[in-house]
């Protein structure tokens, strides 16, 4: 299968590159990419045609094959050369890569869903937002602070949502939940995997997590009473020894942000344990399709402790160089990439504030 990667500008393909680095990931809002062509050179009078044609700032495909990969714009055209040889580079981010740099355009959205808020929010750099079964509850109340840029209005909404934000090889801003496909080949040591990186960390994990909130008083209920008066509390059971964590909450609390909270934590920290990367031969699965994130992979690996177990691909870099080509994948149990959960009390307290200056008669 023709696995040349072209990158399309202006209607012109270009190929014929001697190395290669494509990454996608579910944390991260855009991919990137970096090709290089690398050759000795030429005769005094053929310098000119070694310098690049494409343009930083032009509007880019990245293709792998037939299949494109990443929808963007070129960010850099480096340039490297010694006596012997010289090196023309190309590299840049998808469509989204706008929302990561940018600030958000100052609206206030009440009683808007998460998709409507993004599609908002990405509008005005001509970014689409896909619905890949996200949410469909309606949020109360979200205003960018100023300077806040898009991703970070749009990242305080996905912890109200437990959803993911990510983009697709259209340069498409997808939003939805984790683990939407599966991949068709499984990872088996002894057959596919080339190599492992892990470090098994328990470093971050705790015997048990407290989470201790402060909740609003009145004239009759306040001070040392409100300021630690909800608490949750998990455990971890796979952590045997005395390993506590206090976490406060920020914010007003409730009850149930506070369990949210400690639980997030437990689930969370305990999946990052298992959080490895493999190397594989080549970019594609036994079906032709290119590896990619945020899909669910079978993993037999006796040496990591995987029976045959169900994980998530977070991360998915493509590379070509000496080595060979290569995919190197990120991937740990789905919960090791929860989003984290928002106290939304907190957002109650910020609307109260809003409404109390509105009503000063100045």
């Amino acid at each position: 299968m023709n696995d040349n990667v072209i990158l399309r500008v202006n209607g012109r393909e270009w190929g014929g590159w001697t190395d290669v680095k494509i990454g996608a990931g579910i944390e991260r809002i855009a991919r990137d990419f970096t090709v290089e062509i690398t050759r000795e050179w030429p005769g005094n009078d053929s310098t000119g045609s070694l310098q690049p044609r494409i343009q930083a700032g032009a509007r880019v495909e990245v293709l792998i094959g037939d299949d494109p990969v990443i929808t963007g714009w070129v960010e850099a055209t480096p340039v490297r050369y010694d006596a012997n040889a010289i090196s023309v580079g190309i590299s840049g981010r998808s469509l989204t890569a706008d929302l990561i740099d940018c600030s958000a355009t100052a609206i206030q959205f009440k009683g808007r869903s998460l998709v409507q808020i993004a599609t908002e929010l990405a509008k005005p750099f001509d970014v689409s937002v896909i619905d890949a079964g996200a949410p469909a509850t309606v949020i109360a109340d979200v205003q960018p602070d100023h300077g806040e840029t898009v991703i970070e209005v749009i990242n305080k909404v996905l912890g109200q949502q437990q959803a993911l934000a990510y983009d697709n090889a259209s340069g498409q801003l997808v939003i939805g939940g984790i683990g939407t496909s599966r991949a068709s080949t499984a990872l088996v040591l002894g057959q596919n995997i080339i190599s492992c990186d892990t470090e098994k960390s328990i470093r971050e994990r705790f015997s048990t997590y407290q989470v201790a909130g402060q909740r609003a008083g009145n004239d009759q209920d306040f001070g040392a009473a409100t300021t630690s008066a909800l608490r949750a509390r998990t455990i971890d059971a796979g952590i045997e020894r005395y390993r506590p964590v206090f976490i406060r909450q920020t914010g007003q609390a409730t009850g149930a942000s506070c369990i949210a909270r400690a639980e997030f934590e437990a689930r969370q920290r305990a999946a990052r344990t298992n959080e490895v990367t493999y190397v594989v031969w080549g970019w594609r699965q036994g079906d032709g399709s290119l590896w990619q994130p945020n899909q669910l992979v079978v993993v037999h690996d006796p040496v990591c402790g995987f029976d045959n177990d169900e994980l998530l691909i977070a991360e998915v870099t493509f590379t070509k160089g000496a080595t060979g080509t290569l995919t190197e994948l990120r991937l740990a149990p789905p919960d090791a990439y929860l989003p984290e959960p928002e106290n939304p009390a907190s957002r109650k307290s910020q609307k109260k504030k809003k409404s109390k200056k509105q009503e000063l008669p100045f």
